[in-house]
């Protein structure tokens, strides 16, 4: 009997029992951010063009048949429209023939310029419910809606494979429907398809190039990110990309990491899982090669992170150093040490130094200088080493053209893991084996990994289910293509903003699915492969504009940490950032992505600017040479040598040469500039700039407007030299006087008349009388 035949005359019994398992609840919609991207939810709505009418169905078991089991379904109406729906219908249908190929089962789920609510051609209706009134933002669950296969129209005649299920919904002039697909397990089913499953390993795009003690204990917690991932990867058959980030910031830390950290790390190398090491950060390296480097990056220095205190001093080993040389005797003979008692074990009363009987020379023994612990660090390479099972694998995300192949093949590449939307197929699965020109090439079915990541970030069960569901189907798909076989890889989710609420349970379902065959990556990578000519997607211009913008300003910063005498400190960091900032996840969001590159600008302006001349005001020169005060600002964390070079505006200023100086870390220091001032007096601007003892100039250049007054110098000297002779003048006429006053007075007394140079001006002379005699009394 064929299902079409035996449909109709289940029909009445099925449409009477189905409103018994109808369970409403409402309340406003508010789908998760990660729920309502699952791509099996499809809807339209053509009353209300500016609201959401949505049916999202889901089997139960990823949409598994088999013969004596029962296939649930759950159906979710949303009415996310501003408008109350009227009481409609809705009509549960599966296709009558098999979905052969992902392209055919690709076309089944787009439901995009179609009336979904239609029940497609080449269905059977299996069940129709009567969906009450629904009022604007209110939710209407259909669930304990259960199939037995011949309900369901299948039985040993169907070919094994993927059935399309589809559910449409009417009430008034509004349509929606939702879409998702079977797998019938009938007997004797055909291999199932071989799948290769990876997995990265890394921490939320939101993390920066290393990560802090604080970080890793959150990321390392029982409900953290790192620690959600690997107990859902370890032990499975699945190959971990993983970030050296992880690895390096967790020994970066010596004894201050997290003993949780600690704990995770000896988890991951004794899980048996296949490993290779993903671009440092997760970097995208597509968009690096198309950005115009030559090879991918890779860090350079971790020394800005390390402390030597963080590490146990290392004891070396100990070399004996000999006290005294033993002597050579006559023949040219070195003699050997002898062993020399010591005083403990002395015998007879005998010096330990006493000559031996037979009358040679003793020898001392060589003593030992204790070593002493030597402090040390781990190199870049001890922090990066990792013993990865798998050879280098370049994973990249976005569009991939040849010449980026080869600038994977010249960083180091052996193999490239590609998105499968690269190449142009002709309808069917293209096996992961591949080569792009000369490059060994592993193509990811991106079919899948849409499908697998709908199912890890899914926020609901229906969402979670429907994803599964997806994945089953697809991988029945491909195996029903009648290809020559091989594997095909899926992917697991990469590098998310948040933990990935069903990551567990994705994996658990990736066991039982029954369409798949799982098989390591690494027997993948020896399968016969198929030459593929890439260039079906188009790189993203503006991104890989960015991405230039970005590596410009790295070059500014590797300038700029010439000003420290170890400037990998800087660059060091300026590259783990750099990475962090280009990680893969941001290639599906626009938004998100521009906001990294904002952040990491600002990141780099703050170190161009963190060693500056500091604002200063009008400034007055009075004087021919003078020191004038600037000062300079370091911010860094280290200290910087700067030399600043002034240079005038007009000849009324001359500089002769270059300040040098040293400024601590994140601190403010003086500079003193030796200017002279010219003939003249004005106004003048200094140019200061700072440069690197190479040379290379630091920061923007800082102007500085001085008032020049060069002849005040002189016209004060003169000044000052015309007070100080008058007042020697003065003093000297002063003296004169004072000493013939005290003359004149002296006569006076004595009644002598002053001599003729004493008198005063005009006054005639005394003449004595011939004969007189003064006599006294």
């Amino acid at each position: 009997m064929t299902r079409s035949s035996r449909l109709p005359r289940l029909l009445s019994a099925l449409a009477a029992a189905a409103l018994s398992f109808a369970v409403v609840s409402s309340g406003l919609f508010s789908p998760g951010p990660l729920a309502a991207a699952a791509p099996l939810q499809t809807a339209h709505s053509a009353a209300t063009p500016d609201g959401l009418v949505s049916v999202e169905v889901s089997p139960s078991d990823g949409g598994a048949v088999e013969q004596s089991s029962i296939t649930s379904f759950g159906i979710t109406l949303t009415n996310g429209t501003d408008d109350d729906l009227p009481a409609g219908s809705l009509s549960l249908a599966v296709t009558t023939a098999r979905i052969t190929g992902t392209a055919a089962l690709d076309t089944w789920l787009d439901t995009s310029g179609a009336d979904a609510a239609t029940t497609p051609t080449g269905t059977t209706v299996v069940r129709t419910i009567d969906i009450p009134e629904l009022i604007a933002g209110q939710q209407y669950v259909v669930s304990g809606l259960d199939f037995t296969p011949p309900a369901l129209g299948f039985d040993d005649a169907d070919a094994w494979g993927s059935y399309g299920v589809s559910a449409g919904y009417t009430a008034g002039d509004t349509a929606a429907g939702g879409r998702t697909a079977l797998v019938w397990r009938s007997q004797g089913q055909p291999t199932a398809a071989s799948v290769a499953l990876v997995a990265p390993l890394t921490v939320p795009i939101s993390y920066g190039g290393l990560l802090d003690a604080d970080e890793l204990t959150e990321l390392t917690e029982d409900d953290g990110a790192l620690t959600t991932q690997l107990d859902a990867y370890f032990g499975e058959q699945i190959a971990l990309g993983i970030d050296p980030r992880i690895i390096a910031s967790i020994r970066a830390l010596g004894t201050r990491a997290p003993q949780g950290a600690v704990a995770w790390l000896a988890r991951l190398e004794a899980a048996p899982n296949e490993t290779f090491a993903l671009q440092y950060g997760d970097a995208e390296p597509a968009v690096q090669a198309e950005a115009g480097l030559g090879q991918l990056m890779a860090p350079t220095s971790f020394d800005f992170a390390l402390d030597v205190a963080d590490f146990p001093a290392v004891q070396p080993t100990d070399t004996p150093t000999p006290t005294d040389t033993p002597t050579t005797d006559p023949d040219g003979v070195q003699p050997s040490p002898q062993t020399v008692p010591s005083p403990a074990t002395a015998t007879d009363g005998a010096s330990p130094t006493a000559t031996p009987s037979d009358g040679s020379t003793p020898t001392p023994s060589p003593s030992e200088t204790p070593a002493q612990p030597v402090p040390t660090v781990p190199t870049m390479a001890e922090l990066l080493e990792w013993s990865y099972t798998l050879p280098s694998i370049v994973w990249a995300g976005g569009a991939v053209s040849d010449a980026d192949l080869s600038v994977f093949t010249a960083s180091g590449g052996a193999v490239a893991m590609i998105d499968s939307d690269n190449t142009s197929t002709s309808g069917q699965t293209l096996r992961a084996s591949a080569t792009a020109g000369t490059t060994p090439t592993l193509l990811v079915d991106h079919g899948l990994a849409d499908s697998l990541s709908a199912a890890a970030s899914a926020t609901t069960d229906s969402a979670f289910q429907n994803a599964i569901a997806d994945v089953n189907a697809r991988a029945a798909a491909i195996g029903t293509e009648g290809s020559t076989g091989g594997t095909v890889v899926a992917v697991l989710p990469r590098a998310v903003d948040a933990a990935l609420p069903a990551l567990g349970d994705t994996v658990n379902a990736l066991r039982s699915l029954p369409a798949t065959s799982r098989t390591p990556l690494a027997s993948t990578l020896t399968e016969p492969p198929t030459a593929v000519t890439l260039g079906a997607m188009a790189p993203n211009d503006d991104r890989v504009s960015d991405v230039r913008v970005l590596l410009d300003d790295e070059r500014l910063v590797t300038e700029f940490s010439s000003v420290l005498n170890d400037p990998e400190l800087l660059t060091g960091r300026e590259r783990a950032t750099l990475l962090s900032s280009l990680a893969a996840g941001w290639l599906p969001t626009a938004e998100g992505w521009g906001a990294a590159v904002t952040a990491q600008q600002e990141r780099t302006d703050t170190v161009l600017a963190s060693v500056r001349v500091t604002d200063s005001s009008r400034i007055n020169m009075v004087g021919g040479e003078v020191s004038l005060p600037f000062a300079v600002r370091n911010d860094l964390p280290y200290p910087v040598t700067v030399v600043m070079q002034a240079s005038p505006s007009n000849g009324r200023l001359s500089i002769s040469g270059s300040v040098t100086q040293e400024i601590a870390a994140d601190s403010r220091a003086t500079v003193l500039v030796p200017v002279q001032a010219q003939i003249g007096n004005g106004d003048a601007t200094l140019r200061l700039q700072l440069f690197s003892t190479g040379g290379q100039a630091i920061g923007e250049q800082s102007f500085v407007g001085v008032n020049v007054r060069a002849d005040w110098e002189g016209i004060g000297a003169i000044v000052l030299a015309l007070l100080v002779a008058l007042l020697f003048v003065s003093g000297v006429i002063r003296m004169v006087l004072s000493r013939r006053a005290k003359r004149r007075a002296l006569a006076a007394s004595a009644g002598v008349a002053p001599d003729d140079d004493e008198r005063a001006d005009g006054e005639p002379p005394v003449e004595s009388s011939p004969g007189r005699r003064e006599t006294n009394g």
